[in-house]
């Protein structure tokens, strides 16, 4: 029989051990730190609308080219009726206001203006003539005698009279066949496309951009 202070004599290293080695345990070694969050990355909730350069729409500027053989009293009569009246001013306004600028010409120039609000380019057209000019509120156009441009009869003319008069569908009657069968001037092809425009016409629009390029 081992005795009871052998015993404690024995166990007592063994004791000495495990408690060495809860104390070990218990000395929890440092945790890394935390990562910091990775950092947002800011993205665009909207689209970005692009720079606009003019209030022009950029499909209008596919008829800044001159109408070949057309003078500018002509061609700026064109625009206006299709109520591009920046391009009739562009063609028209250094002519008229020039020192061979006729009546006619000042007085279309004067309407364009008023189309746009320029009431300082209407009092200069006004000047130039002599003469106050007034417009009716209800059909701001003033009563040009057709009589004082004298023009070739040819399709194209007689299409832009068409047109000039409203008559949309005589006017594309007698533009549309040569423009399909590939007979049609530049200047043919631009009056089809501005009364397609006015109409409503896209397939039309198309068509006339084909044709120009």
């Amino acid at each position: 029989m081992i005795s009871t202070g052998r015993k404690l004599a024995l166990a007592s290293p063994l004791l000495l051990v495990l408690a060495s080695m809860s104390a070990a345990c218990s000395k929890k070694s440092p945790s890394p730190p935390d990562e910091p969050p990775p950092s947002a990355i800011a993205t665009a909730t909207t689209t970005v609308p692009p720079v606009a350069f003019s209030g022009t729409p950029v499909a209008e500027f596919a008829d800044a080219g001159p109408m070949e053989g057309q003078t500018p009293y002509a061609q700026a009569r064109a625009y206006e009726a299709s109520g591009q009246y920046w391009l009739a001013r562009l063609v028209l306004e250094k002519k008229a206001l020039g020192s061979e600028g006729t009546k006619e010409e000042v007085e279309l120039l004067a309407l364009i203006c008023h189309h746009q609000a320029d009431q300082s380019c209407v009092d200069e057209c006004s000047e130039r003539l002599g003469k106050k000019l007034k417009f009716d509120a209800g059909s701001p156009r003033l009563p040009l005698d057709a009589t004082e441009h004298k023009e070739p009869d040819t399709d194209f003319v007689r299409a832009r009279a068409h047109l000039l008069g409203h008559r949309l569908k005589e006017a594309r009657e007698i533009l549309e066949p040569k423009i399909i069968d590939g007979k049609a001037s530049k200047e043919e092809i631009r009056l089809l496309k501005s009364i397609c425009k006015e109409q409503g016409d896209r397939m039309c629009v198309a068509l006339c951009d084909a044709k120009l390029k």
